[in-house]
């Protein structure tokens, strides 16, 4: 079985065939089978010209040559149905809307730029229109069609579509318009539209957002899924705002309707964080478009960079446990000069992370996760998604916090739930919203509190009996059951009456056999850096100087990003010409200094255009770094530790290696580690006994080794992170930056607070 996970593959730069080869061959030896090629800002060729063809060839033959599978994105960037502004060019193919108050109340708008949170002052491409969308066909996927027909249906899985929509145009007071929605309201409800627009008829939104709703459906949804399906290959990809019920009707229209007409149909997990209020929304609306026949998500570009693979590894179980089985990872940089364009957030599923060789171990769980996506189980309850109120308030911003409450109250409780449409289910009882809106059961408003004791779960509790978040339970009908440690702390809870201990992030799909009897393993541990340290200078803001000192005197290099002019103690620095450590992806964007010395006083580092993930200079050298002052990353460097006690973490980058003598226990059949979360190897002699991505950390013994002394070695990989330093603090406090994501550790810890033989 290939792999579910898929490789948002940023084609940035100008990649020779050479480097694609290299790079695709990177992922599959590393467990990834499957990739999509992604344009995105900082790629430097030109978007459709034959040079972009061109390199799309190189990917297709060398997957085709490492036995792996393409995915094609349709535009450049997002969202999609533009090609890359093409497709607007023509005044005719613009999206239009129309203002339903105020004084110019009936006017249309096509001509002027519409305003997006997102995109800013733009056109958009107007996707009920079906000359626009064969358009924008005949320019990606008829281009792509021409030049690679051989490979559709084999190499080229298909094609992903990303965020259309047709309500980039709907800030407040305006609504969704096509050329010709007046004879189709006049048909559908045998009034005049613009009399009801005047009037400001009761209906009036609802029913022009139904018609643009069909229309949308018809002229883009089904045009590229019946396109993709009479060339060989799925129509994948997801709508805009996904995970807001309310803004999912207002962007696309009758959301589950219009999402359930992908022949594979998509979410946006992007943030990845999992206490958030839309994540169970988000999960219920994918589910419901999947009904067993598959569904994709896209995930982790928020992650942030340094998220740990136990969060990773939870994210797969939980979406399959709503019916995902492609799991399509955002983003693989071939190399990470996009971020020069696109600085505000990151995620690396690429061989610049040094932890990389741990996707062997997702991939793995990956195809675990994926056999859960077409199992079914029955619901204590049904929701009616709601449709209707929000297309009636669509030209405006409407409340559903009392929807999302619930559903969050729900998985607290174990309850199990789905959504409905239209359909009037007799095996569970049906909630519904009114236009409060409220909670309405059986035509009678219900609290949140009344649902929750109707049903009556209590499923999962601490050990004092009270209810805990962040626990999700799922119990399908064949007998199944799996449990997810969302965001609880670790610990033993109540589940089912039964006494469990969760990890951070764990997954409970087969009752773990964890052993009974542990004794301490007391040793030091000699330390081997495999690597030079590399920590960040950040300038923050307005700054442009960054400071480093050192107790006692220390040789380090600096690394200094291409684009920017850097002076070390206000002089230009020597370079190094056949010197660099940096990754993969990275070191191409870096010269390296000479080594210099470092002393007590400050080393001034005046720099500029420092970004959040493309730093204008690190320093790199054996040594720990303290960061003394975060608003100009000032570090203080010291000695690296030779001895590593256990209970100590160290902060580091890269990979490092923890060795002992110790002597084997009769008996003994593993070794344990507490309280690490990295990709962790263990070895015996020399002999791997096993590597592992999450807790439990417990690692096999060989018998024949009872007895005797041995070497044992510990290595652990950490992620790209620390290279980039805390960008949670940057989050908090850059004024241009724009997005949130899951807050970063701020470091990487390796070592472990226990170690213990296990019998």
């Amino acid at each position: 079985m290939k792999s579910p996970l898929i490789t948002m593959s940023a084609l940035v730069g100008k990649p020779s065939g050479e480097d694609i080869f290299n790079y695709l061959n990177d992922l599959k030896k590393n467990g990834i089978d499957e990739v999509m090629i992604y344009p995105r800002s900082g790629c430097l060729i030109e978007y459709l010209s034959e040079e972009w063809f061109c390199a799309i060839g190189d990917f297709i033959k060398s997957a085709e040559s490492l036995d792996m599978s393409i995915w094609l994105y349709d535009d450049f960037n997002w969202p999609s149905g533009d090609a890359c502004g093409r497709v607007t060019e023509n005044e005719e193919f613009r999206l239009k809307s129309i203002k339903i108050d105020g004084d110019d109340i009936g006017k249309i708008s096509s001509k002027s730029k519409h305003n997006s949170d997102i995109f800013g002052e733009k056109f958009f491409p107007d996707l009920m229109n079906p000359k626009a969308v064969d358009y924008f066909i005949s320019l990606t996927h008829e281009e792509y069609y021409k030049r690679f027909s051989s490979y559709f249906g084999t190499v080229i899985k298909g094609i992903f579509t990303d965020e259309p929509s047709i309500g980039y145009s709907s800030q407040n007071g305006f609504l969704l318009y096509y050329d010709g929605i007046e004879d189709d309201y006049k048909s559908s409800y045998d009034k005049d539209f613009f009399h009801d627009l005047h009037s400001h008829s009761e209906d009036f939104c609802k029913n022009a957002m139904k018609l643009a709703s069909a229309r949308f459906k018809e002229a883009y949804i089904n045009k590229l899924s019946l396109w993709c399906k009479s060339h060989g290959i799925l129509m994948t990809g997801h709508l805009m705002c996904d995970n807001e019920p309310f803004y999912s009707v207002k962007y696309n229209g009758d959301f589950l309707k219009n999402l359930s007409a992908f022949p594979l149909p998509g979410i946006d997990e992007i943030d990845t964080c999992l206490e958030d209020r839309s994540l169970m929304p988000l999960l219920g609306g994918i589910e419901y478009a999947g009904k067993g026949k598959g569904a994709m998500a896209e995930l982790f570009a928020l992650g942030p960079c340094d998220m740990s693979y136990a969060k990773k590894r939870c994210m797969l179980y939980l979406t399959a446990c709503h019916g995902v089985d492609h799991y399509f990872l955002a983003i693989s940089h071939m190399d990470i000069s996009g971020n020069m364009h696109v600085c505000d957030y990151f995620s690396d599923f690429a061989v610049a992370q040094p932890d990389f060789g741990g996707m062997r171990l997702l991939s793995e769980e990956a195809k675990t996760a994926c056999s859960l996506a077409k199992k079914d189980y029955s619901p204590d309850l049904y929701i009616r998604f709601p449709t209707d109120i929000s297309l009636k308030n669509a030209s405006r911003d409407f409340d559903l916090t009392v929807l999302f409450s619930l559903l969050n109250e729900l998985a607290y409780h174990g309850i199990q739930w789905k959504y409905i449409l239209d359909e009037a289910p007799t095996d569970a009882p049906t909630i519904e919203l009114d236009d409060t809106p409220q909670l309405i059961l059986n035509i009678n408003a219900v609290s949140i509190g009344d649902v929750i004791s109707m049903l009556d779960k209590k499923a999962i509790t601490d050990t004092y009996g009270e209810c805990v978040k962040g626990i999700f339970r799922r119990r399908f009908d064949d007998g199944t059951s799996v449990i997810l440690n969302l965001y609880a702390p670790e610990g033993s809870y109540i589940i089912d009456g039964e006494t469990l201990y969760l990890y951070e992030h764990d997954v409970i799909l087969n009752k773990p056999n964890l052993p009974s009897k542990k004794e301490a393993i007391n040793s030091s541990f000699m330390v081997n850096y495999c690597n030079p340290n590399t920590v960040r200078l950040m300038c923050l803001n307005d700054s442009k100087c960054a400071f480093a000192c050192a107790e006692g005197e220390l040789n380090v290099r600096f690394a200094l990003r291409k684009d920017t002019k850097i002076k070390i103690d206000g002089a230009s620095p020597e370079l190094e010409a056949d010197y660099n450590p940096l990754p993969k992806g990275i070191c191409e964007h870096y010269n390296i200094t000479k080594v210099q010395s470092i002393k007590a006083e400050k080393t001034i580092i005046e720099c500029q255009n420092d970004l959040k993930y493309m730093p204008s200079a690190m320093v790199i050298g054996d040594f720990s770094a303290t960061i003394i002052n975060k608003e100009t990353c000032g570090v203080r460097l010291t000695k690296r530790k030779e001895i590593y006690n256990i209970g100590e973490k160290i902060s580091d980058f890269g990979k490092v290696e923890l060795l002992a003598r110790v002597r084997v226990p009769q008996g003994a059949v593993g070794i344990e580690l507490l309280g690490t979360k990295l990709y962790t190897m263990l070895y015996l002699d020399e002999y791997p006994s096993g590597e592992k991505i999450n807790a439990p950390y417990i690692f096999g013994i060989r018998k024949e080794l009872w007895g005797k002394e041995i070497e044992l070695k510990i290595v652990q990989f950490s992620s790209i992170g620390p290279i980039f330093g805390d960008v949670d603090y940057w989050d908090k406090n850059a004024k241009r930056s724009q997005w949130r994501g899951t807050p970063s550790t701020g470091e990487t810890h390796f070592g472990f607070d226990e170690i213990n033989w296990v019998y």
